[in-house]
């Protein structure tokens, strides 16, 4: 998982806080207007090393880490072209 990778919630549109659920487990908090990371927690043990989701910190629904990578991936690309 990289951890540049600017994400989107596909199911409220928020791209400023998430939970992470991978390998590892952590919180990140992102910066619309730079397109960037500009918090994250520490890296923690995830109990469920198979999962690879989100989970909005707005809407607390779970979706898919790369989807929400993709659509944070077009937000990202949109905006560096206004």
């Amino acid at each position: 998982m990289n951890g540049n990778i600017f994400l989107a919630c596909p199911n409220c549109g928020d791209i400023k806080k998430f939970r992470i659920f991978s390998s590892s487990f952590q919180i990140v908090e992102q910066s619309p207007e730079l397109g960037i990371r500009t918090f994250e927690t520490g890296v923690l043990p995830s109990l469920r090393e198979n999962d690879n989701y989100i989970e909005c910190l707005s809407c607390f629904k779970k979706s898919g880490y790369d989807i929400a990578a993709d659509i944070g991936r077009k937000y990202s690309q949109k905006n560096k072209k206004l």
